[in-house]
């Protein structure tokens, strides 16, 4: 039988299960122990079930299940890079985090090994995660966890920071955009209160909407 982390195409073996372990589970494709998701980002990706793991370590171990390799590095690559456990944290700090302080020392050295230029004081921000590093690093991980090369294919990992970065720049236009439009009723309210007849509060909001409109355009087109 494949390792969970395989099985369950979660390659960093994330947990899908917060909170108090259930008392009833139900059979799953992937393994016995099942259980309902209720972690944020694995559910995020796609993450419905997950399995409590008989490790013998008495953690109440267990792994959400994805459906695709890309769902899993997604949500892999996702909660290294937005949990305050691990954002921006150096990289002895937060793999012994994620670990659970299990085999820490060994751990790190694998990833030295198969991550050149990697140390304990990698900072693993976001130009890490973006670039060539971060994802030398999630493969690396991936077959730690598995004990094994982690067979998902090179255009999946690329796909997967893809589609993380991609959401980041969503937001970043979302946010921009609501900033405008604040900004658009903040002159309006202004402009009310100095007395401004409605044909002129008219045209200048006109005009607050084409700058918005243009703002967003040439951000689409910066991150096309």
């Amino acid at each position: 039988m494949e390792p969970a982390s395989i099985r369950c195409k979660n390659p960093g073996a994330m947990w899908g299960r917060v909170g108090r372990k259930p008392e009833v589970f139900f059979e799953t494709t992937v393994g016995p122990h099942g259980v309902a998701t209720n972690a944020p980002i694995p559910l995020k990706w796609g993450s419905t079930k997950t399995i409590y793991l008989s490790d013998g370590l008495g953690q109440d171990n267990n792994i959400a299940i994805f459906d695709t390799w890309v769902q899993g590095i997604c949500a892999q690559l996702d909660l290294w890079r937005t949990s305050p456990k691990y954002r921006n944290k150096r990289f002895a700090e937060a793999i012994r985090v994620w670990s659970g302080g299990n085999n820490v020392a060994s751990y790190i050295s694998y990833v030295k090994t198969l991550v050149p230029g990697m140390d304990e004081n990698t900072i693993m921000n976001d130009a890490f995660w973006k670039g060539p590093m971060g994802l030398a690093f999630l493969k690396a991980q991936a077959g730690h966890e598995a004990g094994k090369k982690y067979p998902a294919p090179e255009a999946d990992w690329i796909e997967a920071q893809r589609k993380v970065f991609a959401g980041v720049a969503v937001k970043t236009a979302a946010a921009v955009t609501g900033a405008a439009a604040t900004g658009a009723a903040t002159t309006t309210a202004v402009a009310v209160h100095a007395g401004w007849n409605w044909p002129e509060i008219g045209l200048t909001a006109f005009i607050v909407a084409g700058v918005i409109t243009a703002i967003v355009l040439l951000i689409k087109k910066a991150r096309s």
